[in-house]
């Protein structure tokens, strides 16, 4: 209950923010969509409304409209696979995902590289029976890079030699309106992993091997981007990832399972994201390998025992 609470309270705010005109179709006597009231008002209403399923669509995050369009028939499945970033859903054609928005079975989307779709998909939320608006979140790694026209710049792994917390800010900072200004609220940036091995696919992303700096430079990049809360257009939530211990695989393979002692949690891994939750990071995401033989997405010890109850 709590976790869907803290959810749809940023769902208000961006209600608010997006300025939709709910008047002409729902009577203001339905207190979610009254804007005097409190967000925490609102969302009790608003939950007392939903039906089970409604809950968990908010649940679901599906890629963009541009990937679908681009998804041919004719594609293999080796295709597929060596794609970047793209998705197909078998049996579903763009006209099905826009009326499942419609009917309220998809709460997020990832990807939205175009800003008229943006608008297309909360225009099609608006339409749907509780019109709550999508969250739609963006690898902005080092810029919004996947949306032409935005601005790049240097991969984590350079702007870490710099050891300059203020440029990691300043990065932060423009990303955030460049990502508001195509659409998007929700970066899933930045990359605290420790880096360990250097043979790592994803090592360019991380800030290094040193936990302090790591540390340093994603709590400035987590300022820059929410700018201590969320509530305005000029700010998007940041996204504390891979949680946890992925930057140290067999081989330099992504995705291995992961061992790892207690203590090397606490000392190496651990510590920014430590700081990114007393930074006030609003989101954390889960790592795509296991930790010690548990998936790291169903890891209630790290997940529940340490990020929502110890830290």
């Amino acid at each position: 209950m709590e976790f869907y609470m803290k959810r749809l309270l940023i769902f208000f705010i961006l209600l608010s923010i997006f300025n939709f005109s709910y008047a002409s179709s729902v009577k203001l006597n339905h207190s979610y969509l009254n804007s005097s009231l409190s967000y925490e008002d609102r969302v009790i209403d608003l939950m007392n409304r939903m039906t089970l399923e409604e809950k968990v669509a908010q649940m679901c995050q599906y890629v963009g409209l541009n990937y679908l369009a681009e998804t041919s028939k004719n594609m293999t499945s080796e295709d597929i696979l060596n794609s970047d970033s793209k998705a197909m859903y078998p049996g579903f054609l763009t006209k099905d995902i826009a009326d499942m928005v419609v009917r309220g079975e998809i709460g997020s989307f990832l990807h939205v590289l175009i800003p008229e779709h943006a608008n297309q998909l909360q225009r099609l939320a608006a339409k749907s029976r509780l019109k709550i608006p999508l969250l739609i979140g963006i690898d902005a790694i080092h810029g919004n890079g996947m949306v032409r026209g935005t601005t790049i710049y240097p991969s984590p792994i350079t702007l870490a030699c710099s050891f300059n917390n203020e440029f990691a800010y300043k990065v932060g900072r423009e990303t955030a309106l460049e990502m508001r200004a195509t659409g998007s609220h929700w970066a899933f940036t930045p990359n605290v992993d420790v880096l360990r091995d250097p043979r790592w696919g994803r090592s360019g992303e991380t800030f290094g091997e040193d936990p302090l700096l790591v540390g340093n430079l994603g709590v400035s990049t987590i300022k820059g981007l929410q700018q201590e809360d969320y509530i305005g257009n000029e700010k998007v939530l940041a996204c504390a990832k891979h949680f946890i211990a992925g930057s140290d695989p067999r081989n330099g393979l992504n995705f291995c399972p992961m061992d790892v002692s207690d203590r090397t949690l606490r000392e190496i891994y651990l510590k920014p994201y430590k700081m990114a939750v007393d930074a006030g990071v609003y989101t954390i995401m889960a790592a795509h390998n296991e930790v010690n033989g548990i998936p790291s997405h169903m890891h209630k010890e790290l997940l529940t025992g340490i990020v929502r109850d110890e830290y």
